[in-house]
Formats: C-alpha cells, sequence, structure tokens
C-alpha cells in the first residue's frame, strides 16, 4: 500500500473469542507506572511503506508489530499498572484485524475474514471498552462497541457506519461516529447503545471524538459544506458550533477540563494536512508555521495540556507531543512517524 493512500485511510477514520498472540513485554515499561507517566501511541514508516505500531513511554519508543504486515496504534489507555492500546494490522490475506494489545500483548478483536479498525479504547473499573468497526458480508462497514472482547453492532449493516470513540462516565457509556446518509455522512452520538444524530443527514458530518465533562456532553467532528471544503465542529449537549478560522479543517480530538474545552484537528492546505489546535473555541498557535504539523490528540493533566501528533523535519514526519505549547520530539526507528494518542497518569 503506497503511503498516501494509508495517510488517507488513517485520517479520514480520525476525521471514518478472543485469539492472543504473544510479544516480547517489556515489564519495566508495562509494569512500573507511576504517577507523571506520559504514555504516547502512533504509528511508524518503515522500509517499502511498510507501517508498523508504535508505542512510547516518557518519551523511549518500541514497536507493537514486527513490520510484517501493515499496522497502526490508535489509542492508549492506562488503568492502574495496565496498558491498554487499541490499533489495526493488515494479514496474510490484506484484511485489516481490530486489535487491543495489554502491557502489549495482542489481543484479535476480530477473525481476520474481513476488514475492521479498532479507533479508541477506554477502560472504567474491570471492563475494557473498545469503539471501531468491521464489514459485514456485503463488505459495509458496521458501527461496533467491544467490551471486554465482546462485540455489540451499534447499526443494523444496512449503511456503512464506524464508532471513532468511547468515554464512560458513572455506568454510562458514549460512543461517537457516523452513519451514511445517501450521500453524505450523519455525525452519530450512542449513549448505551441508543443512537442521537447530531446532523440531519443534508450535509455531510463526522463525530471523531466525545469526552464528558461533568453533565456536559462534548463532541468533535466536522461538517462537509460542499465538495473537498469541511468545517470544523464542537457540539456540547447536542448543539453545534463552528470553531474559529475552522474553513477547510477537521476537528478529531476533544478535552474539557474546568472552564475549558479544548479541540484538536487539521487544515489542508494545498492538500496537506496542518495542525489546529482551538482553546474555547478560538484557534491557538502551537508552531511557529515554518514546518508542516499535525495535532491529533489532546489531553489534560493536572492543568498542563498536553497534544499529540507529529511536526516535518525536512522529507520525515517526526511523532511530537506538545506540553503547554513545548514541542517534545519521540524518537523512532522508523523513517518516520506520528503520534496519535497519549495519556497522562495522574
Amino acid at each position: 500500500m503506497k503511503r498516501e493512500v494509508l495517510n488517507y485511510l488513517i485520517i479520514a477514520v480520525l476525521a471514518a473469542s478472543a485469539v492472543f498472540t504473544s510479544c516480547k513485554k517489556n515489564d519495566d515499561t508495562y509494569n512500573n507506572v507511576n504517577k507523571g507517566d506520559i504514555f504516547v501511541v502512533g504509528i511508524g514508516w518503515v522500509e517499502d511503506d511498510i507501517t508498523v505500531a508504535e508505542f512510547w513511554k516518557n518519551g523511549v519508543g518500541q514497536n507493537l508489530t514486527d513490520g510484517i504486515y501493515h499496522a497502526w496504534a490508535t489509542s492508549v489507555y492506562v488503568s492502574g499498572n495496565d496498558v491498554y492500546v487499541a490499533g489495526v494490522e493488515s494479514n496474510a490475506q490484506r484484511l485489516y484485524v481490530a486489535k487491543l494489545w495489554k502491557n502489549g500483548i495482542a489481543q484479535n478483536l476480530t477473525d481476520g475474514n474481513s476488514d475492521a479498525y479498532a479507533s479508541a479504547v477506554y477502560v472504567s473499573g474491570k471492563d475494557v471498552y473498545v469503539a471501531g468497526y468491521e464489514a459485514n458480508a456485503e463488505r459495509i462497514g458496521i458501527a461496533k462497541l467491544w467490551k471486554n472482547g465482546v462485540a455489540q453492532d451499534l447499526t443494523d449493516g444496512s449503511k456503512p457506519s464506524a464508532a471513532l470513540s468511547v468515554y464512560v462516565s458513572d455506568k454510562d457509556v458514549y460512543v461517537a461516529g457516523w452513519e451514511s446518509e445517501g450521500r453524505n455522512y450523519m455525525a452519530k452520538l450512542w449513549k448505551n447503545g441508543i443512537a442521537q444524530n447530531l446532523s440531519d443527514g443534508t450535509k455531510s458530518e463526522l463525530a471523531g471524538s466525545v469526552h464528558i465533562s461533568g453533565s456536559d456532553v462534548y463532541v468533535a467532528g466536522h461538517e462537509g459544506t460542499q465538495q473537498d471544503a469541511f468545517v470544523a465542529k464542537l457540539w456540547k449537549n447536542g448543539i453545534t458550533q463552528n470553531l474559529e478560522d475552522a474553513y477547510m479543517a477537521r476537528a478529531s480530538s476533544v478535552y474539557a477540563s474546568g472552564s475549558n474545552v479544548y479541540v484538536v484537528g487539521f487544515e489542508t492546505k494545498e492538500e496537506i494536512p496542518v495542525g489546529r489546535f482551538w482553546k474555547n473555541g478560538i484557534v491557538q498557535n502551537l508552531t511557529n508555521g515554518t514546518n508542516r504539523h499535525l495535532t491529533c490528540a489532546v489531553y489534560v493533566a493536572d492543568g498542563d495540556v498536553y497534544v499529540a501528533g507529529s511536526e516535518s523535519n525536512g522529507e520525515r514526519e517526526v511523532a511530537t507531543f506538545w506540553k503547554n505549547g513545548v514541542a517534545q520530539e519521540l524518537h523512532s526507528r522508523a523513517n518516520s512517524a506520528r503520534a496519535m494518542s497519549l495519556f497522562v497518569v495522574e
């Protein structure tokens, strides 16, 4: 698969019984979790455009996959001393398998007979939730939620759909995603499996991230206004808001903390994605604009704001996270790498 095709697949998804296999386990990485530890996951491009699922703890990286097949990591969550990573890896039949790694050990969420994708992971108590999708016999993607490895269909499979984010508040499980409506996408929010339409289907709208703060439900995504034009959006309790200076932009992640709401995403300029960061709807600058960069996820811990993504370094894409606007590059053995999710232990 060419890199540009895989790039499109990753961005579109940001924007679209269990079988266990072994992986070498680093006990210090997974069994020694401390306050302030920063976990980041993402994708690395290696030789011949093969991609690997990458994992960093406090800036030290390792691969979750061996590079035989395409793979990438989409989401990370830490609970106690356990580190969970959601993602995807292709198989010998060139089909994508939804994956969950726990402390470096991979679990297949799907059997590999049809394309599937794990978009996000969230842990509540002893329960592990993964959002994603799996294609049916007609190759129509069905939005899915796996709880402890058991799948629940969120749609009936009559129209393409996908689940892109999951958040658990008290005993309520929220999932954000989309379902097709004719030629358009309809932004969706499922609460305990019951769907709420965030849009009416007259335009293409996609919900890519959900976060709960108190009684408020925040969803980030985008709306298609015309061919190849998008507006980054934020829904608060179902009420929509266009983010400032968001034309040709998509919102991929939202995090609410106190009175502040942070959203990150990207804008496409001359077919090149450029990262965006909004605080309370107002666009902020993370870089001086001399290098191309991409922002994929935002997280707030102890008052500090973290953003994961990448920044260009000549021809190379460098996995990066920003803490309160200060960038830190993540070392990768791959030729290029991108950080797609992060979690900070409090």
